[in-house]
């Protein structure tokens, strides 16, 4: 018969961690914040799309979107009056804005 190696004692049970504790502190809600001031809001009398455009944009984009209207009788699209001006969307955007 051969040698057999005696087994290994089992090693004694080791204790559950109290997660449950620390998993129920984590799981409750924290104290709201105190509410913030109500924050004052003031008009300019400008559209809240853009900056205020040089007057000489807002006459040539005027002029574009009026020949537009006339000729097709819809009113102009940004991008359409962006690559008429060669000007980017967002300047386009603003001058449609303010007219």
């Amino acid at each position: 018969m051969p040698d057999l190696a005696p087994s290994p004692e089992p090693a004694p049970p080791m204790p559950a961690p109290d997660i449950a504790a620390s998993l129920i502190e984590e799981l409750e809600p924290a104290p709201a914040p105190a509410a913030a001031p109500p924050v004052a809001v003031t008009t300019t009398g400008r559209p809240a799309s853009g900056p205020a455009l040089p007057a000489a944009l807002l006459d040539a984009a005027r002029r574009i979107a009026d020949t537009h209207r006339a000729e097709y009788g819809t009113p102009i699209t940004a991008t359409h009056l962006g690559a008429r001006m060669g000007v980017a969307l967002p300047v386009a955007t603003a001058a449609l804005a303010q007219l």
